[in-house]
């Protein structure tokens, strides 16, 4: 408690009543707040932008994918080290976002060769898509750090919990008196505990006691046990079992962990000191509502004056405006006809350019004279070949006539030896029968 009071002591009160925890960067004598109140809202707005991303789920959808580590509490508010991969880390979490709220990859790509000046404007046209309405030149986006980057982190995270149907719910607190009194509760047990264990070591410490007397009683009484004792166990074994057993022989108070007094104290510190602080800006903020409230007053009037003076115009542009939509849906109206006609025409072009291709090969066949060439070479060919056939066919013939020649030759020997062996017999047989008849 001391520690948080002189911690306390320490912090100083800007202008506004602003606390700040470095005097170098409070109020100065000018007024003037220094570097570490100028990045606060940044530093506020980009840790927003990383709970929503977590709530998102990036880790996975978005770190895990493109082999990057989890972005740390800082790392969009500050210029990196390496300001080239900062750009990268940037740019390629709008796509993830883009892509997330739109459902779209060609929403916002950034192309391969696409410079940090085409990038930054290709963001800023679908932020413009997206209604984003800050207003600030697309440079600032090639530093990928400070108030323009987390702006725009942060607005790209709202529209992605928008499209997922994300809602903050009401915080439940828990009632004080409650803790209060389980932790009061809590003691009481711990302290009974420690006093049950109490009472059980002594009653250990009584019986202990009783043993040792009645075995000093049965030595005494024993009329052999007035000799010396000699012990039989190793004095080193002894001293190792005493460091084992002698802790668990003591009862160790637990000291709680709750410290919610430590914090009642803070509070009430902290109200005290927010009590002060209330005192002296309250009148301020007084005035700042009045004089608001005095602006909006004469906004108003401004409005009203400036709508009195500019109706005629407001009526001419409404009516301009009219004529413009209608001009507009018969653009379109045209726009959808002359496409049409397009695709008519590209179709009748097609069928004609295929016609063509049929004439074409058509008439070139026609005026070809290489198939009545090809005829002519076969016609040619046929008829060396009707020749070479007949030649064989006359050769094949003559060798059958002159085999059949020959075997008619053949023949006729043949039957001119049979007639002259038949003519032999007939002139032998007369003769032997002359013979016979002389016998006679």
């Amino acid at each position: 408690m001391d520690d948080d009071d002189d911690g306390r002591e320490k912090k100083t009160r800007s202008p506004r009543g602003s606390i700040s925890n470095n005097p170098d960067t409070s109020a100065g004598a000018g007024g003037n707040e220094g570097p570490g109140a100028a990045m606060g809202p940044i530093y506020i707005m980009w840790e927003s932008a990383l709970e929503k991303l977590k709530i998102l789920d990036y880790e996975q959808g978005f770190c895990a994918t493109t082999n990057r580590k989890p972005f740390s509490r800082i790392h969009f508010v500050f210029p990196a080290a390496n300001l080239s991969h900062q750009f990268n880390d940037f740019v390629e979490l709008c796509v993830w976002l883009c892509t997330k709220i739109t459902d779209d990859p060609a929403f916002f790509k950034r192309d391969t060769y696409d410079d940090p000046n085409t990038v930054a404007n290709k963001l800023m046209l679908a932020l413009r898509q997206l209604e984003f309405k800050s207003s600030f030149p697309s440079q600032k986006l090639k530093t990928a750090n400070g108030e323009s980057v987390c702006l725009v982190l942060d607005f790209l995270t709202n529209k992605a919990l928008e499209r997922v149907q994300f809602t903050w719910k009401v915080p439940r607190y828990i009632d004080n008196d409650k803790v209060e009194h389980a932790d009061v509760d809590n003691e009481e047990e711990e302290e009974e505990e420690i006093i049950e264990e109490g009472d059980i070591q002594n009653t250990d410490d009584m019986q202990v006691q009783e043993s040792v007397r009645d075995d000093i009683a049965e030595v005494e009484v024993d009329e052999d046990a007035h000799q010396i004792l000699q012990a039989m166990i190793d004095p080193v074994e002894w001293k190792t079992e005493l460091e084992r057993v002698g802790p668990k022989l003591k009862a160790q108070q637990q000291l709680s962990t709750n410290e919610w007094r430590g914090h009642v104290d803070q509070t009430v510190t902290s109200k005290t000191h927010i009590e002060k602080v209330l005192g002296e800006t309250e009148g301020e903020l007084k005035n700042m509502q009045k004089e608001v409230a005095e602006e909006l007053n004469r906004m108003k009037t401004k409005e009203g004056y400036v709508n009195k003076q500019f109706s005629v115009l407001c009526s001419e542009f409404k009516e301009v405006k009219q004529r413009f939509e209608e001009i507009e849906t018969v653009n379109h109206k045209t726009n959808d006809r002359v496409l049409k006609l397009t695709n008519d025409l590209a179709e009748q072009t097609e069928r004609l350019e295929e016609l063509k291709e049929s004439f074409e090969s058509k008439d070139s066949g026609i005026h070809d004279t290489s198939p009545l060439v090809r005829i002519k070479a076969a016609l040619q060919q046929i008829k060396q070949e009707t020749q070479a056939f007949d030649l064989r066919i006359g050769v094949v013939s003559h060798a059958l006539l002159s085999e059949k020649v020959n075997s008619m030759a053949r023949r006729r020997f043949g039957a001119v030896k049979k007639a002259q062996k038949r003519h032999n017999k007939m002139k032998h047989r007369p003769r032997d029968s002359d013979d016979d008849d002389d016998d006679d």
